[in-house]
């Protein structure tokens, strides 16, 4: 395999009426990666009706696009400044180390960005964690407000589907929805461990058919996402509040409750270490057989999400349509790795398909229903 390890995935969260805007003032041209999914955010209210309505979910847009590690800082400038992240509430961005990238065909031209961050002074956090969670599409809103209670910044849900578990759960598979939704949210590495085993505990992840959830680390990143709405004449919200107090004491160790940070692990689960996320992007419609290909080599399953390849307009008549998009994530051990992409590429080739791309990222420590 001709593997490049050169490469970081950068996340982007924008909502969705600023999102056009916002690329088009931070990327003179998109490399050949940059997929766009629709997604929601989560946001909690501290009024008395909020029992009785359901929580606000605004709109949003995830971008997610393979970068030359020698270019990360200009891209994050840029999606930082032309978002105006200084502004709370206006998005994130966050780059993550790939361990390993691969194209199937050409990869397309690199990023250029416009350069609206050069010279800008950005305070980057490093010592973050992103935690994705694949839950029951009914459970994810329970999730995510637990994780806000436990100090997590809004987070962002994908809606996708569920492949390989599911079908092998017998007369049980009946009671199991294939749609899933993928939640994510970036937490101070202080906050890992009671926002995590907050969401293991409510979305019941540890029993059949539940769902997965790990953690992966982040390298750099500006989280400017809102997750609770009160009253305007409120000075500053909570997080606000948390983060002016960081600055002040120069890190998350004043958190610190009688000496510990929290229960370290959640009772009696069994945790999951050291694996590698797998993720696979081709052309909507020419999934089935390279997921097919990944479970047939070991994979536990796999979960899918759907979205638009950014630069990939076209024109017909008066419409413009962009290319239709799959993002597919197996969470793996690293010593199959190789052996799957082998598996997953031949069965792209097989096809024709061509469009094509992989990459592997690290997955300290991961959690579900073992059996």
């Amino acid at each position: 395999m001709d593997y490049l390890n050169n490469y970081s995935l950068v996340t982007v969260i924008l909502p969705k009426e600023s999102a056009t805007d916002t690329l088009d003032k931070a990327f003179a041209s998109y490399p050949g990666s940059a997929v766009m999914l629709s997604a929601r955010g989560s946001i909690s209210s501290n009024k008395w009706y909020s029992k009785v309505f359901p929580p606000v979910n605004p709109e949003q847009q995830v971008v997610e696009l393979l970068v030359e590690d020698d270019k990360i800082d200009d891209v994050l400038n840029s999606i930082t400044a032309a978002g105006h992240f200084n502004t709370f509430g206006t998005g994130a961005v966050f780059a993550t180390k790939c361990e390993k990238a691969l194209y199937l065909g050409d990869k397309g031209q690199g990023v250029s960005t416009n350069g609206v961050g050069n010279g800008v002074d950005i305070d980057y956090k490093s010592e973050t964690t992103t935690i994705y969670c694949i839950a029951q599409k009914d459970k994810s809103e329970a999730i995510a407000n637990v994780a806000m209670k436990e100090g997590a910044p809004g987070p962002t849900v994908v809606f996708g589907q569920g492949r390989g578990i599911r079908d092998r759960l017998g007369l049980l598979r009946i009671a199991i929805s294939p749609e899933k939704e993928l939640i994510r949210v970036v937490v101070d590495n202080y906050d890992v461990e009671p926002v995590f085993n907050a969401m293991v505990k409510e979305g019941k992840l540890d029993t059949p058919g539940m769902g997965f959830i790990y953690t992966m680390p982040v390298d750099k990143a500006y989280v400017s996402l809102a997750s609770v709405v009160g009253d305007k004449s409120e000075l500053a919200s909570n997080h606000q509040i948390i983060k002016a107090i960081d600055e002040m004491k120069g890190g998350t160790s004043w958190r610190m409750l009688n000496g510990t940070a929290g229960d370290a692990s959640v009772p009696d689960k069994k945790y999951l270490l050291d694996l590698v996320r797998l993720s696979c992007v081709t052309e909507r419609g020419k999934g089935d057989e390279i997921v097919d290909a990944a479970i047939a080599a070991g994979a536990p399953g796999a979960s899918i999400a759907y979205g638009i390849k950014l630069g990939s307009e076209e024109s017909k008549g008066n419409i413009s349509l962009s290319k239709e998009m799959e993002v597919i994530e197996l969470t793996v051990s690293p010593k199959v790795v190789d052996e799957m992409v082998g598996k997953m590429s031949e069965a792209a080739k097989a096809n024709a398909n061509e469009d094509v791309y992989f990459y592997t990222q690290q997955v300290p420590k991961a959690l579900t229903y073992l059996g």
